[in-house]
């Protein structure tokens, strides 16, 4: 019985904590994170009235380090490098 409870405490604690670790480490679980992974922005028009295209863009980590825009990185689209 002993046994049965520290097994059941120990998935507890593994399924608790290996999605908060993949989270924080940008692995989903669900293949590999890369620094280049883009989501699609539809085109649309802003208050002012201006046109946007539609383009990609980085998705979004809740990290500056891997952003396009982000000096050392390059925007895989355009070729042109970060300057923030």
């Amino acid at each position: 019985m002993r046994i049965l409870t520290s097994f059941f405490t120990a998935l507890a604690i593994i399924t608790t904590v290996l999605p908060v670790a993949a989270r924080e480490s940008g692995h989903s679980g669900h293949g590999t994170r890369t620094g280049n992974s883009k989501t699609h922005v539809s085109r649309y028009t802003r208050k002012d009235g201006t046109h946007v295209d539609a383009h990609n863009r980085s998705s979004a980590d809740h990290t500056k380090a891997n952003n396009w825009s982000t000096k050392g990185n390059a925007n895989p689209e355009t070729g042109k490098p970060g300057t923030k």
